[in-house]
């Protein structure tokens, strides 16, 4: 069915325990990893065979509500996975559907087997669709409402004054609404006034143009200018506008709308394939779709009512011109079974019957509850309306020389292993982070720093190798054109200040993805990927970034490279002197802009104790040596992790958040620093503690420097996504050299 797969080495899992915490969930998780790969299915009576990649079977059913086990990627390097193929017995076949981890769209397109090969159908079938046009405009309009969507609620969240906001609004919003409303009207007019009637009386009934321009005129009366303050209303219908245009536009378009495992089935009476919902990782569909091998053509069939949506469900032939239909999994807060009411299709009378229970049909085309509004974005909605003016007056006046835990009205909630990114020329700061048997989701989540909101852009995208398994994601892009949840992205991320651009460059499987990614902040999404330079190792177990004002640095292995904002290429560096190695969870670095250098620090080793050696890269000679800081730990009694930490050029210091443990006592009330011009580690007394001592949620403690007011903020997202700052003033400050041991 697919390319060979590669086997992915045993060493991509930690050579070690990493923490207690860590790895009572890992065990949980890993049961269903560790369990021998699954059933595939048996070839059927009628000699037709169905495979997927991973081998898999659905599950037989259960009662409702029932854990659901989906299928981990058990590290399958295949193209494509989750997605089915059927065979005929004549060598004939139809694939469809999956993740694909190679291409650029992240989708399983079409492809039909012609004398033993596999065709890719992708684009015979566009050039044959005549509403291919039509889908590309609805689906462009789509992404013009979502921009819209996503500077209007970021502007919501900023909390501006009615005046500065409406100003805005009139300025930047309500035109870019305006030309999507236009253009909206130009499609469905257009689809309203063919030019052959006669011709598009059939089509119409084929395609499905009636139900498409149905969609659109709901998301005409509901995408057009604000006129005036923002408010979660308007938001709510603006996003609700954007989900008619996505589901307006799946009449229009040559092939389905991708999913994962959506069985395929081959009814021999009437010689179409035949496929039934499945899980877009966002949602779930009930739609029904059928395709002609001899007519090479996807068919939308628009029953009045359907099955509710899932996924993994079984669909099988009868031979007779009808399909049954049983099982699946949805899902609410975890993955359960639907249950195993059985259901058949009648392929020429249009219409699903209930074989022998009560349970209803739903509408046709859903899609599950949790997608549309009121769900995940809309959440952190909630609350009162963000204010910037009383928020800074709360910020200007926190104590100096104390750690200071902010309020969050609606709070994010753990998403360990990650770096929590600070863009200062928008006041936000980005968290997109999980993995390891901790969030799978790969939203970006966005925190205002002017009112101390967080923000959800999108409802939550969860791989399927995150559920029931440890760190087994698919590599590339989803569904939606976003990188999937990687696993330790810690470091591997930063602000890119010339493009102002998020990047992240730490992948799960390097190997078939050797790509970093780019987020924009102004669209709320990520907007492309780009190579990596040959030799450079994008593994998030070894890649360490951050933003200079030359560009993104990156350090993996002993290797440093830049990146160039104009080109979007990497360029390995000619240093001279001997680099550090990175190390998991155990190295760090930061920029120290008084010095135009790179401060690189590493443990040597996962769990090691540290020595207290810092090497400095100098950006004008490319040299590396050395520090060897006043205070250095010769008996190698320092026990902290080294991932993060800031930089602060006013007080010439490097602060890092996590608590000193020597000899195994942590010093309470007291944070390590590094004074840059004296060359000597100190530390610094301040009432209460942002990090925590070397222990499992000492690995997602993030700190970044804020410039503008003058604070340091520390986010711990190991639990609650708790948010600390602190405004040190050395003056008043109790400082002590470290002493050598």
């Amino acid at each position: 069915m697919y390319d060979s797969p590669t086997t992915e080495p045993k060493d991509r899992f930690m050579k070690r325990a990493h923490l207690i915490f860590a790895l009572a969930v890992f065990c949980v998780a890993c049961v269903y990893a560790a369990e021998p790969p699954p059933a595939t299915m048996p070839v059927g009576p009628d000699g037709v065979r169905r495979s997927m990649m991973p081998a898999h079977a659905p599950l037989a059913p259960e009662a409702r509500g029932k854990p659901y086990k989906v299928p981990a990627t058990h590290w399958e390097t295949s193209p494509v996975l989750w997605g089915w193929a059927c065979e005929l017995p004549d060598g004939s076949g139809l694939q469809f559907g999956g993740v694909s981890q190679l291409s650029e769209d992240g989708r399983g397109h079409t492809l039909l087997k012609v004398d033993g090969q596999w065709k890719p159908l992708e684009d015979e079938l566009r050039k044959a669709n005549p509403l291919q046009k039509q889908y590309e405009k609805v689906r462009a309009l789509r992404e013009g409402c979502k921009d819209a969507l996503a500077a209007a609620r970021s502007l919501y969240f900023d909390g501006l004054e009615a005046d500065a906001e409406v100003g805005r609004v009139k300025a930047e919003i309500d035109p870019a609404l305006g030309v999507v409303a236009s253009r909206l009207a130009d499609v469905i007019a257009e689809l309203r006034s063919p030019g052959d009637r006669d011709a598009y009386g059939a089509l119409v009934v084929k395609s499905g143009v009636k139900s498409a321009l149905a969609h659109l005129d709901a998301a005409a009366a509901l995408v057009k200018p604000m006129g005036g303050r923002i408010d979660s209303q308007l938001l709510t219908a603006l996003r609700n506008g954007q989900v008619e245009l996505e589901l307006g536009g799946e009449f229009l378009d040559a092939e389905p709308p991708a999913r994962a495992l959506s069985l395929i089935a081959w009814d021999a009476k009437t010689k179409v394939y035949v496929l039934f919902g499945g899980d877009h990782t966002d949602y779930f569909t009930n739609d029904l779709w059928t395709f002609d091998p001899s007519g090479r053509r996807w068919m939308r069939r628009q029953p009045v009512g359907s099955p509710e949506p899932r996924a993994d469900h079984q669909l099988d032939a009868s031979g007779d011109g009808r399909v049954v239909m049983y099982g699946g999994y949805t899902r609410t807060q975890a993955y359960t079974h639907v249950g195993p009411a059985r259901w058949i299709y009648d392929l020429e009378k249009n219409a699903w019957t209930a074989d022998g229970h009560d349970e209803k049909l739903v509408a046709t085309g859903l899609r599950s509850a949790d997608y549309g509004p009121p769900g995940f974005p809309e959440k952190f909605m909630k609350g009162p309306r963000p204010d910037a003016a009383a928020n800074e007056a709360k910020l200007a006046a926190i104590p100096v020389n104390t750690w200071v835990r902010l309020d969050t009205p609606i709070p994010l909630g753990g998403r360990d292993w990650g770096t929590w990114v600070f863009d200062p020329d928008r006041d936000l700061w980005y968290v997109y982070a999980g993995g390891h048997a901790s969030y799978s989701g790969n939203d970006v989540a966005r925190y205002h720093l002017s009112t101390g909101r967080w923000e959800i852009t999108d409802p939550t995208e969860l791989p399927l190798g995150g559920a029931g398994s440890n760190e087994q994601y698919p590599a590339g892009l989803n569904f939606n054109g976003r990188p999937w949840c990687r696993n330790h992205v810690w470091n591997s991320q930063a602000y890119e200040p010339t493009l102002k651009r998020l990047i992240n460059v730490g992948v799960t499987m390097p190997k078939i993805d050797p790509y970093f990614y780019v987020y924009d902040p102004a669209k709320a999404d990520w907007i492309g990927r780009y190579a990596i330079a040959k030799g450079m190792n994008n593994s998030t177990y070894a890649m360490q970034a951050r933003g200079t004002p030359h560009g993104v640095f990156a350090w993996a292995n002993s290797g440093a490279w830049l990146l160039d904002p104009a080109t979007l290429q990497w360029k390995r560096l000619d240093v001279t002197g001997k680099m550090p190695e990175t190390g998991v969870d155990s190295c760090g670095m930061t920029y120290d802009a008084k010095r135009d250098r790179m401060l690189l620090l590493t443990l040597g080793g996962y769990a090691k104790p540290y020595d207290g050696q810092i090497h400095a890269l100098d950006f004008k000679t490319l040299h590396v040596a050395p520090l060897n800081p006043q205070g250095m730990n010769s008996s190698k009694s320092w026990r902290i992790l080294l991932r993060e930490a800031a930089f602060d050029p006013a007080a010439d210091l490097m602060v890092l958040p996590q608590l000193l443990d020597r000899e195994r006592k942590p010093l309470p009330d007291q944070i390590l620093a590094y004074d840059a011009a004296n060359n000597r580690w100190v530390v610094i007394e301040t009432a209460g503690v942002a990090g925590r001592p070397f222990s499992a949620e000492s690995v997602s403690t993030s700190i970044a420097y804020d410039a503008k007011r003058k604070l340091f903020w520390c986010g711990d997202s190991s639990w609650d996504g708790a948010i600390r700052v602190l405004r040190l003033d050395l003056a008043r400050a109790k400082i002590a050299a470290v002493m050598p041991e």
